[in-house]
């Protein structure tokens, strides 16, 4: 609600053009040294002020960078004013007197910068009091990205009155500070009582909170004294949209459903009969296929789906199927999920998925060879081997051990043996298959101690995907691991569903808690790592 007199912000432009070639000397140093405060109107800490201007003299020429977006004055005002600069002078002139007997904060973050080169003032702060004293509580502490336990870098820590009924999504709060690079904090000069409290990864720099954003918090009030407390908040994404199907499609022997973001689970029943219908969801997990069936050759479908944070959508759908097949597989290829067909490696003892471009049924007991020529081959079994999905889409078979890993190998499938459901053909070329060289795996095993009854332990890249987790285990052993670092993290499944649970949308709940071992696991080839001790 801040604004810059609109004539004077005309002038300021004529004043900037007419300067545009202000710079250090051609051939000089850059200046790199930011302007520095020499004095100010009210000073720091001044007490009984009384004016509605707030001026700023530094010792050299500067201007404002986005003031309005970057000045946080607490506690919140609503008093409008005009920015004021001139040379090494700058000031707010505001529209009305400053609230009597209050402590006031002016930081400017990155809003002031010299004319040159741009250097930003830093960590310029100004506080003063319209009374007779200044406030002295305060509340520390740090901000980290819960999932991660990485600091929150340049989070905003706000404070609304306890017993305020304003909203974080659409109200300012009353007093606010932006941590640092390592998610640190101090909030001083607060008056004293007891607030809501909230972290936010403000990415537009409005103090609002919008649903793209990390915001941490209490569900409790906190009580701030002058006695120096150090509160951890930890941001997490609240999701409370539900899944919308965007788009529809049909092909020969399914129905797609596109959905707005990626979901977990669905189940489809037929109106009336409420049988089931068959279904899966693609590798992109947000789409969605419904399959036909001896059963179920179109008709009216109740589909339900729920997606990773518990939001769930139910629709009636009438469905109908084409008379060509999808095009998001070609013939027969590898499933891979969040990898590149290209470059994706197996090794002998691994599962591995044939994803295939329509329905089939298989006549034969060996449709599957792995060769790397006519001599050098080895016929997989089926059914005793391999398995063909419910939907009639999917085989998945364990790489057997092979002669040698280092020359090529191809998948080889049998079409007389693999026939199409529905007697329209669809091209099934070899599939290239790479084999893991022998360099060897390793494990890590330990122990979960304390008394959290239910838990995940996950293991983790060091891009925080998970490989692999299980519930409840107080003695863990993850094998089979190629040699690189990872990470092993505890998510404290409270109500034991299996899942985490994010916070709640009113801020009444806080999400669950995580553990974050604090040192990578290093797995080395043919090594087991032992006695690792996670305390909960």
């Amino acid at each position: 609600m801040r604004f810059i007199n609109t004539a004077l912000a005309a002038a300021t432009a004529l004043v900037t053009a007419g300067c545009a070639s202000v710079g250090s000397p051609e051939g000089g140093p850059k200046d790199t040294t930011p302007p520095t405060l020499v004095s100010s109107n009210p000073t720091n800490q001044q007490l009984n002020v009384n004016t509605n201007t707030i001026s700023l003299e530094f010792n050299e020429n500067v201007q404002p960078i986005s003031v309005q977006k970057e000045l946080l004055i607490t506690p919140f005002t609503d008093n409008k004013y005009r920015i004021r600069f001139k040379d090494n002078n700058l000031s707010l002139i505001f529209d009305k007197p400053l609230q009597d007997s209050t402590t006031y904060i002016f930081n400017f973050r990155n809003g002031i910068a010299d004319i040159t080169e741009k250097n930003v003032a830093k960590g310029l702060r100004l506080s003063f009091s319209t009374g007779s004293y200044i406030d002295s509580s305060r509340v520390s502490g740090k901000v980290l990205n819960l999932l991660t336990q990485e600091p929150e870098k340049d989070a905003v820590v706000a404070l609304y009155r306890a017993n305020d009924t304003l909203d974080i999504r659409k109200s300012r709060p009353y007093y606010q500070i932006q941590a640092n690079a390592q998610g640190e904090y101090s909030l001083e000069n607060v008056k004293e009582g007891t607030y809501k409290i909230f972290a936010l990864q403000d990415a537009n720099t409005n103090s609002l909170y919008e649903e793209i954003e990390r915001i941490g918090f209490k569900a409790e009030p906190i009580t701030v004294t002058p006695d120096s407390q150090y509160v951890v908040l930890q941001t997490a994404r609240i999701d409370t949209k539900k899944p919308i199907g965007l788009q529809r499609q049909k092909f020969l022997d399914r129905f797609a459903i596109t959905y707005t973001e990626g979901i977990s689970r669905i189940t489809a029943k037929t109106i009336g009969s409420a049988d089931t219908v068959s279904s899966k969801i693609a590798p992109d997990g947000k789409i969605a296929e419904l399959f036909r069936s001896p059963k179920f050759n179109g008709g009216k479908l109740l589909v339900a789906v729920l997606d990773s944070a518990g939001n769930s959508s139910l629709d009636t759908i009438q469905v109908d199927f084409g008379t060509d097949y999808t095009q998001r597989v070609q013939g027969a290829q590898l499933k891979v999920i969040n990898g590149n067909q290209q470059t994706q490696t197996y090794r002998p003892g691994q599962k591995l998925t044939i994803a295939l471009q329509g329905q089939v049924k298989i006549n034969g007991a060996n449709p599957i060879s792995i060769q790397a020529d006519s001599v050098n081959k080895t016929s997989l079994k089926y059914p005793e081997q391999i398995n063909l999905d419910k939907t009639q889409t999917e085989l998945t078979f364990t790489v057997p051990k092979l002669a040698a890993r280092q020359q090529p190998y191809s998948i080889v499938i049998d079409s007389t043996q693999l026939v199409p459901v529905h007697n329209k053909k669809f091209p099934i070329q070899p599939i290239p298959l790479t084999i893991a060289e022998a360099q060897g795996f390793g494990s890590v095993k330990g122990t979960i101690a304390g008394n959290q009854q239910n838990f995940i332990l996950q293991l983790l890249t060091t891009q925080n995907k998970v490989l692999k987790e299980v519930r409840n285990q107080r003695n863990f052993h993850f094998t089979d691991l190629p040699p690189n670092s990872y990470k092993l993290r505890v998510i404290r499944d409270e109500n034991n569903n299996g899942k985490w649970d994010q916070g709640s949308a009113d801020f009444k709940k806080e999400p669950e808690q995580i553990y974050m071992h604090p040192d990578l696991i290093e797995i080395r080839a043919n090594w087991d790592l032992e006695d690792i001790r996670i305390q909960l």
